[in-house]
C-alpha cells in the first residue's frame, strides 16, 4: 500500500514537471521567435541606413559634380561677356562714340551681361546719328563747292521760305551722278571722311557727356541717394 502511495507521487511529479517543462519550452520558443524578429528588424534597420549612407554618398559625390560644372558655365559665360564688352566697345569706338565706364565684379557675369543691354540700347542711336552727321557733312559739302564755283542758287535755297523735299533728289541726272562720284572719291576719301568723324566725335562726347550727367542725377534722386537714407 505504501509503495503504491509512493509510485502514485512519482507519476504526479512526473507529470508536473514535463507540464513545466511544456510551458518553458513553449516560453523558450516564443523568446527564440521573438529574438528573430527582433534580429530580423536589426537587418532591416542596419539594411536600409547603409542604403540610405549610399544614397546620400552618391547624391553628394552627384550635386559635387553639378557644382563644379555650374562654376565653369559660369566662368566661361563671365569670359564670353568680357569678349563681347570688347568688342563692343571697340565698335563704338569706331563709331566714333563713347561707352560707358565699366565696373564688374570678377567672374560674374551678371554685370558684363547688364552693361551690354544698356550699351545695345544707345547703339541704334549712335549709327542713326553717324548716318545723320554723314549726310549732313556730304550735302554741306556739296553746297560748298556749287558756291564756290559761282552758283547762285545757293543764296536762295538759303532762304526761309525755300523747301526741299526728298522727291528732290530722286532720278538724278548723270551729270549729277557723277559729281556725287567725285566727291566721294576726290573729297570724301582725301579728307572728307576725318572731317566727319571728329564732327561725329564732338557730337558724340555731348551725348555721352550728358547721358553720364542724367545717369547721375538719377541715382543721386534714388532711395540709396537720398539724405537720411542708407
Amino acid at each position: 500500500m505504501e509503495k503504491d502511495k509512493i509510485l502514485l507521487t512519482l507519476v504526479e511529479k512526473m507529470k508536473e514537471d514535463e507540464a513545466n517543462s511544456k510551458t518553458q519550452a513553449e516560453a523558450q520558443k516564443r523568446e527564440i521567435e521573438d529574438l528573430r524578429k527582433q534580429l530580423a528588424r536589426a537587418k532591416e534597420e542596419r539594411i536600409l541606413e547603409e542604403t540610405k549612407r549610399e544614397l546620400s554618398d552618391q547624391w553628394a559625390d552627384h550635386l559635387g559634380v553639378n557644382v563644379k560644372e555650374l562654376r565653369a558655365s559660369k566662368k566661361r559665360c563671365y569670359d564670353k561677356s568680357i569678349e563681347c564688352v570688347k568688342k563692343i566697345k571697340s565698335s563704338f569706338a569706331s563709331a566714333g562714340a563713347f561707352s560707358s565706364e565699366e565696373n564688374f565684379t570678377r567672374g560674374n557675369p551678371e554685370g558684363p551681361i547688364e552693361w551690354i543691354s544698356r550699351e545695345a540700347d544707345v547703339f541704334d542711336e549712335i549709327l542713326n546719328s553717324r548716318g545723320d552727321i554723314c549726310a549732313f557733312s556730304g550735302a554741306r559739302g556739296i553746297v560748298t563747292i556749287l558756291e564756290k564755283q559761282g552758283c547762285e542758287h545757293v543764296k536762295s535755297l538759303a532762304q526761309s521760305e525755300a523747301t526741299l523735299s526728298s522727291e528732290d533728289i530722286k532720278d538724278p541726272s548723270a551729270e549729277a551722278s557723277q559729281v556725287g562720284g567725285k566727291f566721294f572719291t576726290d573729297i570724301w576719301d582725301n579728307g572728307g571722311r576725318k572731317m566727319a568723324q571728329e564732327i561725329i566725335q564732338r557730337s558724340e562726347k555731348g551725348i555721352h557727356d550728358a547721358r553720364e550727367v542724367a545717369r547721375a542725377a538719377e541715382k543721386n534722386t534714388g532711395p540709396e541717394g537720398q539724405i537720411g537714407i542708407n
